[in-house]
C-alpha cells in the first residue's frame, strides 16, 4: 500500500509538471525551469555525495564543462548542437572517470578540498584557452521557446531521479552504500571501491554535463564565471541535504523548497536570497541533519540517528 501511494504521488507530481506550461505564464515557466535544472543537478550530486558518502565541492566543473564544450564545438567547429551536446556529455563523463580515479583515493575534507580545487582549476583552464571561449565566453543562437527548455530540464530531472532509483535498487547501489557505511569493510570482502566510486563520479559528471549543455542553449550566452560559479555546487549540496541525501526524492524536494523560497525572497530584496541560503544551511545542519525525508528513516550502516549522514 505504501508503494502504491508513493507511485500515485509521483504520477500526480509528474502530471502537474507536464501540464504547467499550459498556464502560459512566462515568469512561472522560467522559475519552474530553474527548479527542474537544480533538481537534476542536486540528483547528480546525490550520486557521489549522498549514496557514496563523498561530499564533493567541485561538481560545478561538470556543469560548466558540459556547457563550454558544447558551445565551443557548435560555434568554432560548426557542429550541429545535438552532436556537440553528445560529445560534451561523453567528454565530461570521461573527465569525471579519469580524475575520479586519483581524487577518490582521498577521504573526508581532503577529498572535498581537492574537488573544490578541481573546479577552480577547470575554470582557469577554460578562461585561458581561446577555443573554449577564453574570458569572453560564447554567444549562441536563440532556439526554441521557454517551454521547450522547461521540458528538456524536466526530462533530465526525471531521468536523474529514475537513474538514482535504479542504482539504489541494484547491486551497484549496494556497493556504493557499503562504501558509505564502511569502506574498509567493503574492501576486505573484495570490492573494488576505487572503480565503484569513480563510476559514480563519472555518472554524476554525465548528469551535470547534460544540464550544462541545455543551460548554455537556454541562456544563449555563457562565460566561465557564470557556469563555474561555486555557488551552484553549494545549491546542489544544500538542496540534497535538506530533502534527504541518499534518497530518490530528497534532491527534488530540496530543489523545490529552496527554489520557491529563493524566488519569494528575491521579490523583497536581491540580497535576501543569499541570506536565505545561509539560514537554510544552518537549519539543515542544526535541525535536519538527515534531511526532511530522513527524519523518519531508520539509520543504516554505521549511521547514528541525528548524526550527519555524509562521511568520507
Amino acid at each position: 500500500m505504501s508503494k502504491r501511494v508513493n507511485y500515485a504521488l509521483f504520477a500526480v507530481v509528474v502530471l502537474a509538471a507536464l501540464l504547467l506550461p499550459l498556464t502560459s505564464n512566462d515568469y512561472l515557466i522560467q522559475v519552474a525551469t530553474g527548479i527542474a535544472m537544480y533538481a537534476a543537478l542536486a540528483s547528480s550530486w546525490n550520486l557521489i555525495g549522498g549514496l557514496t558518502g563523498y561530499p564533493s565541492f567541485g561538481n560545478v566543473a561538470f556543469f560548466g564543462l558540459g556547457a563550454v564544450l558544447a558551445a565551443a564545438l557548435s560555434v568554432n567547429l560548426h557542429w550541429p548542437y545535438i552532436d556537440a551536446a553528445l560529445a560534451a556529455v561523453l567528454g565530461s563523463g570521461l573527465f569525471g572517470l579519469v580524475l575520479g580515479l586519483p581524487l577518490l583515493r582521498l577521504r573526508g575534507h581532503y577529498f572535498s578540498i581537492a574537488t573544490l580545487a578541481l573546479a577552480e582549476a577547470t575554470m582557469a583552464v577554460v578562461t585561458n584557452v581561446n577555443f573554449l571561449g577564453g574570458g569572453q565566453g560564447f554567444s549562441l543562437p536563440l532556439l526554441g521557446s521557454g517551454k521547450i527548455f522547461y521540458y528538456l530540464m524536466l526530462g533530465i530531472a526525471v531521468l536523474a531521479a529514475a537513474g538514482t532509483y535504479l542504482i539504489i535498487n541494484s547491486h551497484f547501489g549496494n556497493i556504493l552504500l557499503a562504501i558509505k557505511s564502511d569502506e574498509l569493510a567493503a574492501q576486505s570482502v573484495g570490492v573494488n571501491t576505487v572503480l565503484a566510486k569513480s563510476t559514480a563520479f563519472a555518472l554524476s559528471a554525465v548528469l551535470g554535463a547534460m544540464v550544462g549543455v541545455v543551460y548554455a542553449l537556454w541562456q544563449s550566452y555563457i562565460d566561465p564565471p557564470t557556469v563555474f560559479d561555486p555557488g551552484i555546487t553549494v545549491f546542489m549540496l544544500v538542496m540534497t541535504l535538506m530533502g534527504g541525501a541518499g534518497t530518490v526524492a530528497g534532491p527534488v524536494l530540496g530543489a523545490v523548497i529552496i527554489g520557491v523560497l529563493t524566488q519569494l525572497a528575491m521579490s523583497f530584496s536581491k540580497n535576501a536570497s543569499s541570506l536565505l541560503l545561509g539560514l537554510g544551511i544552518m537549519a539543515v545542519v542544526l535541525f535536519l541533519p538527515r534531511g526532511i525525508l530522513g527524519v523518519h528513516r531508520p539509520a543504516k550502516g554505521g549511521e547514528r540517528r541525528g548524526a550527519r549522514p555524509l562521511r568520507g
